[in-house]
């Protein structure tokens, strides 16, 4: 049982009773907990267009692919989108290689309710070109689409997607933001409760 935790309100000058409020710690920790919710899901950027990409999504498309030519625009649309935010000196994003790539398997041609099939595009953050030859090779993750602006974090697709760190975004073919997650676990979930 929860012990309540006592607030007093100081005493008038006439000696008149006091005041006292109980608040229990598990009330209180729920309502820190809603409070933490409500900042965490409140996107300071989209909130007024509903967190619809669609021009984001847009501007990947004419981006260019690390390994030469564009990003064919036409194979993005009406997909699931994995939009990885990553960089090659990051530990996490290139753990996080090996998960997607089994991710991808699992559902390259599976059929959502956001959407038919899924795509995986990965933004790098990185400054410097070699670097990311070197880690998409040694990663395996040749098969994804990947760009790099070599802007880093100043990247117009990082200020786009309001991203200032390696993140993973799952994007519906419409264009919402379905899960962001710093590793893949929650996107794995969302692919597997949204498959048909």
């Amino acid at each position: 049982m929860a012990v309540p935790w006592r607030r007093q309100a100081a005493a008038g000058r006439d000696g008149a009773g006091e005041k006292v409020k109980l608040m229990t710690k598990n009330s209180l920790i729920c309502s820190l907990g809603l409070a933490a919710l409500a900042i965490v899901f409140t996107s300071s950027k989209k909130e007024n267009e509903e967190n619809v990409y669609f021009d984001e999504i847009q501007a990947l498309g004419r981006e260019s692919l690390v390994s030469g030519g564009e990003l064919p625009a036409d194979s993005l649309k009406g997909k699931m989108l994995i939009v990885r935010f990553w960089a090659s000196y990051d530990p996490m994003s290139r753990i996080n290689s090996y998960d997607l790539l089994k991710i991808n398997d699992r559902y390259s041609a599976a059929s959502f309710d956001g959407g038919e099939g899924l795509s995986v595009v990965c933004v790098s953050l990185d400054t410097f070109r070699s670097p990311v030859l070197k880690a998409i090779e040694a990663d395996g993750t040749s098969d994804f689409f990947n760009v790099c602006d070599l802007r880093g974090e100043d990247s117009p697709l990082a200020r786009d997607f309001d991203v200032n760190r390696p993140v993973n975004l799952l994007v519906s073919a419409d264009g919402r933001i379905l899960a962001r997650d710093f590793g893949t676990s929650v996107i794995a979930d969302a692919l597997s409760m949204l498959r048909r």
